[in-house]
């Protein structure tokens, strides 16, 4: 009876650490919660049926399976990856239960009754910690489900736990292959004299032991990596908001263009959605530039700050003396986010706003100003925020026009395709005119 109760014991540790671990060490997604608390039920029934039916070994397996599970209902893509995971899950799980349960006992040179005994303590104190977790957690585990929503692991992250997992699950299964030879018995670890220990369950011990710490140590500076991941994104949100403040700010010193920094954002957006889901510059539109241009786009004409308001606001054309002054305010664009670059640190998005401050009246034939550069070496960005910029400028009043009819501005980005624009980018932009600029 007691051999059925530490089994059943053994089981429910591995489905609920394995739970644990799939959410709080490899960050997957859980189900909507309603969703997610009627899985652990169904989960945890069809482990205790299959306990009952088959025993601890195919309970286990179904543990794991249904964490599995778990994982793939969780996901947004990445489907076909779920069972690889089964890998380095184990491994993680036995490797952490087995030698806390198994190695002391050994070194301590315990009976069959003491070492029962110790593991209905550690059974008993990973129970209570389990419910201080939910009982007094509760703060820490809003804060990690709002906070770490859009964290994955890096790669380095995912590769350690690979290696450490499989490691491990290669020094658990031999753990059970010793215990059932009876190797790690605690009545034939010692010869008669208890002076002799078996060499390779020695070595086995020893080597758990040097995998769990390894395994305890990348796991507690993942959850580290993601405090400072938190207050990274934090951080950098609010020097975003700011600097978008100070955008704003100079928006509304031009009468002009009111919403055109929303505006221009928006199209950006969708334009490199487009450019993305066509499958154009993969190698540069990965899901973080895009969302680094996104929150730099409404930067890209912040060096208007320096332009005066007789010609910011001048309501007829400008002079060619008036014009020069206007172009300035690319680089003084440039200046301003380089400077706040080196103030407030390296950040994706302040790179970004930088290109798009400085290139984005640059064309795509050379003729564009400051520095009169064309084609690709015109970073994308740049690219992308020359056609949205045209296009909002095309079809808004400003003081000294009408706002042009959007077919009319369509017509002219189709025009200037290949001279003024990248071809590509004013494609996807033009396959864009349907949802409703």
């Amino acid at each position: 009876m007691e051999t059925v109760v530490l089994e059943l014991l053994e089981t429910a540790a591995i489905a609920i650490s394995g739970f644990l671990i799939k959410k709080y060490v490899f960050l997957e997604s859980d189900m909507e919660a309603k969703k997610q608390r009627v899985f652990y039920l169904v989960s945890f029934l069809v482990i205790g049926v299959v306990f009952l039916a088959f025993g601890k070994d195919a309970a286990g397996m179904a543990a794991i399976l249904m964490i599995e599970v778990n994982v793939l209902l969780g996901r947004k893509k990445g489907h076909l990856w779920v069972l690889l995971l089964m890998i380095p899950l184990t491994g993680i799980i036995n490797g952490l239960l087995g030698p806390l349960l198994l190695v002391p006992p050994y070194l301590m040179s315990l009976s069959e009754q003491e070492t029962m005994i110790y593991q209905y303590v550690m059974y008993g104190i990973l129970g209570v910690a389990l419910l201080l977790f939910y009982a007094k957690g509760s703060v820490w585990r809003s804060w990690f489900r709002e906070n770490m929503r859009s964290r994955s692991l890096r790669r380095s992250e995912n590769t350690l736990l690979w290696v450490i997992g499989i490691i491990m699950l290669v020094f658990s299964n031999e753990l059970a292959a010793q215990k059932a030879a009876g190797s790690i018995d605690a009545y034939t670890l010692y010869a008669s004299n208890g002076a002799h220990r078996n060499e390779l369950a020695s070595f086995i011990m020893i080597s758990s032991i040097a995998v769990f710490i390894m395994a305890v140590t990348i796991i507690v500076l993942i959850m580290q990596g993601n405090m400072r991941t938190f207050y990274h994104e934090r951080v950098s949100g609010m020097q975003s908001g700011m600097i978008t403040f100070m955008a704003e700010v100079v928006e509304n010193r031009d009468d002009n263009t009111g919403g055109h920094i929303k505006r221009t954002a928006d199209y950006v957006e969708r334009i490199a959605k487009e450019l993305k889901r066509r499958g154009v510059y993969p190698e540069i539109l990965t899901d973080r530039y895009m969302e680094d241009m996104i929150v730099a786009a409404p930067l890209h004409d912040i060096g208007k700050i320096h332009i005066a308001d007789a010609i910011l606001n001048k309501p007829g054309r400008l002079t060619e003396e008036e014009f020069a002054i206007m172009k300035t305010h690319t680089t003084a664009g440039e200046e301003l986010l380089t400077h706040a670059k080196a103030e407030l640190g390296e950040s994706g998005y302040l790179n970004t706003a930088v290109e798009m401050a400085a290139y984005h009246h640059e064309w795509w034939n050379g003729k564009g100003y400051p520095y009169g550069i064309d084609g690709e070496e015109i970073p994308l960005s740049a690219r992308i925020m020359a056609v949205a910029d045209v296009f909002d400028a095309l079809t808004s009043k400003r003081c000294y026009k009408d706002a042009m009819p959007l077919t009319k501005a369509y017509a002219i980005i189709r025009e200037e395709s290949g001279t003024h624009f990248d071809p590509l980018v004013a494609e996807a932009f033009l396959a864009c005119a349907d949802d409703d600029f």
